[in-house]
C-alpha cells in the first residue's frame, strides 16, 4: 500500500512540475507541491529490526533512541548543546573536587582502603606460615629417636 501511495504521489510530483512549471498551469502546480510535500513528509526511517536467539541467563534490553537531527542548523543546535552540557558538567566536577566535603570523602576512602590493604597483607602473612603450635604439641618428627619408634612396634 506504501509502495503504491508513493508511487502516485512521485507521478504527481512529476505531471505538477511539467504542467505546472513548463505549461504555466497554477493548478497543477500547486497540485505538484502538495504531492512533493506529502511525500516528503511521509518519508521516515525504516525502523532497525534485529533477531537473535537468547540463552540461558541472557536479557533484553528495549530503548529507545531519538533520531539524530535531519538539518545542518538542527545537528549544529544539538552540538552545542552537548558541548553546553559538557561544560557544565566539567564546572561541576571541578567545583565539587575543588571542596573541602570531597577531599575529607577522598582522604577517608584512602584510609579505608590502606587499612583493607594492611588487613589483606596480615592475613596472607599469616597463611603463610606454619600453623601456631599448641603448649604440650610436639611436631612430627622432632625429638623422637629411631631406637622410641622401633619398641613402638
Amino acid at each position: 500500500m506504501r509502495s503504491y501511495l508513493d508511487r502516485w504521489a512521485r507521478q504527481l510530483v512529476r505531471r505538477g512540475v511539467r504542467s505546472g512549471l513548463i505549461e504555466g498551469s497554477n493548478l497543477w502546480l500547486s497540485i505538484g507541491a502538495i504531492a512533493w510535500l506529502f511525500r516528503f513528509l511521509s518519508k521516515r526511517p525504516s525502523p532497525q529490526v534485529s533477531v537473535e536467539q537468547l540463552r540461558l541467563g541472557e536479557s533484553l534490553i528495549v530503548s529507545h533512541v531519538p533520531a539524530p537531527p535531519r538539518s545542518r542548523r538542527a545537528r549544529k543546535k544539538a552540538a552545542r548543546k552537548a558541548a553546553k552540557l559538557e561544560q557544565r558538567v566539567a564546572r561541576q566536577q571541578a567545583k565539587r573536587e575543588a571542596s573541602r566535603r570531597y577531599r575529607r570523602a577522598q582522604a577517608k576512602a584512602a584510609l579505608v582502603e590502606a587499612e583493607r590493604q594492611a588487613k589483606a597483607a596480615r592475613r596472607q602473612a599469616r597463611c603463610s606460615k606454619e600453623p601456631r603450635r599448641r603448649r604440650g604439641e610436639e611436631p612430627a618428627g622432632r625429638g623422637h629417636s629411631e631406637r622410641d619408634a622401633e619398641e613402638a612396634t
